[in-house]
């Protein structure tokens, strides 16, 4: 009986390991590569009977029925190139495939590549005579995410190899971008085994089809890059361009998570303050940055300028305030916050003759673009206030329904880049059919992102209403 059931059990086994093999089988087709990937490559090409180092950054962008086109940047031997191409593309059912160039082609041969999770990324290599590169192709972006300065936010870990002037050098750090312009730098360089601390800034542009330059000044010197942000903003791809150098390398998101408190006022009988706790176990410093209603920066005068650095050490707790002094301030503040940080906002008003009203205010999360707020206006008054924290300007539509899911209206207000706007909601053009009703608002973005945060109002009394990423 024991050796029955024994057999029993490993027929059962070799059924279920069968029938999960023909499960995740992919079949690929030419259709499988569709939109724009980035190749980052390395190796060698061969001249003279020599080997000399190569790199390359180019943009694929496949129409998912055999053609390809792009541009293509590279650097052999320190010399810098780049130019446009064309060429066709193949996809066997295996995910296998091949590609040609058949205009203005970087090298005689074709290229050899395995399609790699469902078609977000592609190992492909060189398989030419005279050259020995091998290298990897991301897909640049999915679903809505658009590409534009904002989405190169918050820190990056870093590696670059190469050599530069013939010395072998490679470079490990951190990148931490402001979303808008600004970059800084902190890594180790070694160069041919010497090592040294090499710390910089330096700022960035980034196109709508997510390639852009960097330059950074360091104590190593200047350095030209280009770069493509790939994976929706989660990996970053360089080249340096400089004369001289052959040097790349990846950029991977720190997994900072960007929040939002979208409503940040002081003054005129409001108190502010943030607070943050850092649950993990290693130290952690990050920066606050406040903005204006308008979208530039906003000083706040307990912290003298219009941003802050949070210094936590494990455990650790911290606070930033903005006292009642003065007129009516308002703005909204941004924070990326490590893993394990966790923080929440506090507003409170003062009345002559009434005690203090407070509200706990969540943050926001700075990368939405649909956010759900769920109201109720039979007694109340919901006001919002919402953000846009992307780089560029933005349309945010609203769309309300009442408990009945009956559509009150869908307006839209226009945002500048990182500015924000308070209004209460039944004064929305076209919202006026709120009064006396209950449902729930969805606030949303084609482009860019969204970040609101909702308040009710019972005559002198409020609280905080969270909304929902969707």
């Amino acid at each position: 009986m024991f050796s029955m059931c024994k057999r029993i059990a490993s027929l059962l086994l070799l059924f279920v390991a069968g029938g999960i093999s023909v499960q995740a089988q992919q079949t690929c087709s030419n259709s499988t590569l569709t939109g724009t990937y980035y190749y980052l490559a390395n190796g060698s090409v061969i001249s003279g009977g020599q080997p000399l180092p190569f790199a390359e950054l180019s943009q694929f962008v496949f129409d998912g029925k055999g053609g390809v086109t792009g541009q293509a940047a590279t650097n052999d031997n320190g010399v810098f190139a780049s130019f446009s191409f064309a060429g066709m593309y193949s996809v066997q059912a295996s995910c296998k495939g091949g590609l040609s160039l058949t205009a203005n082609p970087p090298a005689a041969g074709p290229f050899d590549f395995q399609i790699l999770d469902g078609g977000k990324s592609i190992s492909m290599a060189f398989s030419g005579p005279g050259a020995v590169i091998v290298g990897h192709a991301y897909l640049a972006t999915t679903g809505t995410v658009q590409c534009g300065r904002g989405l190169f936010t918050g820190s990056y870990a870093f590696q670059f190899t190469g050599s530069a002037g013939g010395l072998l050098r490679s470079e490990e750090g951190q990148m931490v971008s402001d979303g808008d312009v600004n970059l800084s730098v902190s890594s180790v360089l070694d160069i041919n085994g010497n090592p040294l601390l090499n710390p910089g800034t330096g700022n960035y542009s980034l196109r709508g089809d997510c390639s852009g330059s960097a330059f950074i000044a360091s104590q190593s010197g200047n350095a030209n890059y280009l770069f493509a942000m790939v994976d929706n903003g989660r990996s970053i791809l360089f080249l340096r361009t400089d004369s001289g150098t052959v040097v790349s390398g990846k950029a991977e998101t720190q997994a900072l998570t960007a929040s939002v408190l979208p409503d940040f006022v002081y003054g005129g009988g409001f108190y502010s303050a943030i607070y943050f706790a850092n649950t993990g176990s290693t130290a952690v410093s990050f920066p606050v940055n406040f903005t204006g209603d308008a979208g530039g920066p906003l000083t706040v005068p307990s912290v003298h300028a219009s941003t802050t650095t949070i210094n936590l050490p494990p455990q650790g707790t911290a606070i930033v305030e903005a006292p009642n002094d003065g007129p009516l301030v308002q703005g909204y503040a941004s924070v990326f916050l490590p893993s394990g940080v966790v923080s929440y906002g506090i507003f409170r008003k003062s009345n002559p003759g009434v005690p203090d009203q407070e509200v706990i205010v969540p943050l926001s999360e700075a990368s939405s673009t649909l956010r759900t707020l769920v109201w109720d206006d039979t007694n109340y008054i919901t006001a919002v206030a919402i953000v846009n924290p992307s780089a560029v300007a933005n349309i945010v539509t609203i769309t309300v329904r009442d408990d009945a899911g009956n559509l009150l209206g869908n307006p839209t207000i226009s945002l500048g880049a990182h500015a924000k706007t308070a209004v209460v909601l039944r004064n929305v053009p076209g919202l006026a059919g709120m009064v006396g009703k209950r449902g729930f608002a969805d606030f949303s973005v084609v482009a860019g992102n969204v970040a609101v945060l909702g308040l009710r109002f019972n005559g002198q009394a409020f609280t905080s209403i969270p909304t929902i990423n969707r």
